[in-house]
């Protein structure tokens, strides 16, 4: 009871978090809707509140994505293997270009990130307002993507298996 009390004055009198900042605790994140002197009630995106006690902001990581006035948004695409990546970089930064919600410095870059299994993996980074609706921004900018490569015939990858298998006959390899 007592830590929870003072973690509560602290929280409200020291620490940088207000009413819908939107936090991440346990992996999981948050809006902020109540902070009182024992408990901070934080709700879901699905819309579920619950009560945590004041003291799990000192004893766990608690990130606030509202501390800062911008935040840096990764959004990761796959290209298929046959790609021209700098044609991908190009049709990438002009689908950026295309929303005026992305700050323009810091500078957004685009970086080959890694091969993998199904293709060449891009990301895309990039400043946004802290107070932006990052959710609907990163399904926008990949809803854009996509059409964007669809119309520019950059290819999207899908996994892939080669099977091979030998038979009794010819001990030969034969791939489907």
């Amino acid at each position: 009871f007592l830590t929870n009390f003072i973690s509560g004055i602290i929280i409200v009198t020291q620490w940088s978090y207000h009413i819908w900042d939107m936090i991440e605790v346990d992996g999981k994140t948050w809006n902020i809707l109540k902070i009182n002197s024992l408990f901070t009630a934080i709700q879901e995106f699905d819309g579920v509140v619950f009560n945590i006690p004041n003291v799990r902001f000192f004893e766990e990581n608690v990130r606030n994505y509202h501390t800062n006035d911008k935040r840096r948004i990764e959004v990761e695409v796959s290209v298929d293997y046959t790609t021209d990546i700098m044609q991908a970089k190009k049709v990438l930064q002009k689908v950026m270009s295309n929303f005026p919600m992305i700050l323009q410095a810091p500078a957004s870059d685009i970086m080959v990130k890694n091969f993998s299994d199904k293709g060449i993996i891009l990301g895309m980074r990039f400043w946004i307002s802290s107070k932006e609706d990052l959710i609907s921004l990163r399904s926008n900018i990949t809803e854009t993507v996509n059409l964007a490569f669809h119309q520019t015939d950059i290819t999207i990858p899908y996994p892939q298996m080669e099977i091979s298998y030998k038979t009794e006959e010819s001990k030969n390899n034969k791939k489907i």
